[in-house]
């Protein structure tokens, strides 16, 4: 089981990281049920924690709490070396987002990504050596 984000695409990236993601028992039935969204999803360090914004998973449906907030802020558990090497990156303006969230030993992990965002002309290139290739 593994959700790809889309957005992803459009970014070069410099570095790649797995962390672990913190979820209530609800959060962790509805992503094996209904999955997720990564609209407009990024990570920012704030006070030493890493946490994701804008990432949107379901309430789950048999939840006994109905008023749950689908995009809330999650924590992403990282060591210390990979939070401070993020933030060196963030301070070289490189954007931080998740690329996919997986299940491995029944824990969901998150890959995150650093890089930047490919330009127009940049994509354009891409798609014509992607075709090329083919």
């Amino acid at each position: 089981m593994k959700f790809f984000n889309r957005d992803s695409l459009d970014y070069e990236f410099k570095d790649t990281f797995v962390a672990g993601l913190v979820l209530t028992g609800s959060d962790a039935k509805s992503l094996r049920t209904q999955g997720v969204q990564f609209n407009g999803s990024k990570i920012e360090i704030i006070n030493g924690i890493p946490t994701v914004f804008n990432l949107t998973i379901e309430p789950y449906k048999f939840a006994q709490s109905q008023e749950v907030d689908k995009t809330k802020e999650r924590k992403i558990l990282l060591s210390s070396k990979e939070i401070a090497k993020l933030q060196s990156l963030r301070n070289q303006k490189y954007m931080i987002i998740p690329v996919s969230i997986f299940l491995k030993h029944n824990w969901f992990k998150m890959e995150i990504g650093v890089g930047r965002k490919l330009r127009k002309f940049e994509k354009r290139d891409k798609l014509k050596k992607k075709e090329q290739m083919i």
